[in-house]
């Protein structure tokens, strides 16, 4: 004789839903146990997913804020740098430019001078720049960076080119057989700019050779040799290497 067994009835929740509306008929809703159980695990590993999620997150916060730290950093030195650069550039524009050269090489026929007899004019009067003898069509090279100011013939001074310079100085170069350089236009130190001629008061090829500083004249030769950076040993040595001994006037 077989038993049979009652087969054993799954235990059911009830849920009873209430409306807020006064009136309104209340509903009932039965939910089985293993229903609830799944939703239960369901909802736990829901709630480790997110802890893990916003631990991670977190994490990635953290690090990203650090390196959003560090890239400030990085920036802000940049602009010092940048800033700093600037300001140098700035200040050397009011500099005198460094290491001038002469002009031309050749013999000083005249220096600098307060009062000088004019042999041409047979007359004492100043010699605002030093007279550099050299065969007529020898190179006139720009002593330092510049601008051209002007090109064209001056009295007395003949086909006579003038540059500036940073810091407020001027040069001027006279009585050239040709220039070859026109106005406005930016030279570099060494570049050729005149040749050597005797246009104008001259008794002889040679360049007349000025310094301007802040529109005051200067000895060019005690001028340039203030601007060279020089090492002890060439400190002993003459600021005027290229040029040769001195002989009679032969112009301005």
């Amino acid at each position: 004789m077989k038993r049979k067994f009652a087969r054993q009835r799954p235990r059911v929740w009830t849920v009873i839903l209430v409306p807020p509306r006064p009136g309104a008929r209340a509903r009932s809703l039965s939910i089985r146990a293993r229903t609830v159980g799944a939703f239960g695990i369901f909802m736990l590993l829901s709630v480790a997913a997110a802890a893990t999620w916003t631990g991670e997150t977190q994490h990635f916060a953290e690090a990203t804020a650090n390196e959003l730290a560090e890239s400030q950093r990085t920036v802000v030195q940049l602009l010092d740098s940048v800033q700093m650069l600037a300001a140098l550039a700035e200040r050397a524009k009011y500099l005198p430019p460094r290491d001038m050269m002469m002009p031309v090489a050749g013999q000083i026929s005249s220096r600098f001078s307060t009062s000088r007899f004019h042999s041409i004019l047979e007359i004492f009067r100043a010699h605002r720049g030093v007279d550099v003898a050299a065969p007529s069509g020898t190179r006139i090279v720009a002593p330092a960076d510049g601008r051209v100011m002007f090109v064209g013939w001056r009295v007395g001074y003949g086909i006579t080119v003038e540059m500036s310079h940073s810091g407020n100085i001027t040069t001027r170069y006279a009585h050239c057989r040709s220039a070859l350089v026109r106005e406005g236009q930016v030279v570099a130190a060494g570049q050729m700019i005149a040749t050597v001629g005797s246009t104008g008061l001259s008794s002889g090829p040679h360049v007349h050779f000025e310094v301007l500083n802040r529109g005051q004249s200067v000895d060019p030769i005690k001028f340039l040799a203030s601007t060279r950076r020089r090492s002890p040993a060439q400190r002993e040595a003459s600021p005027t290497t290229a040029i040769k001994a001195e002989t009679r006037p032969m112009g301005l």
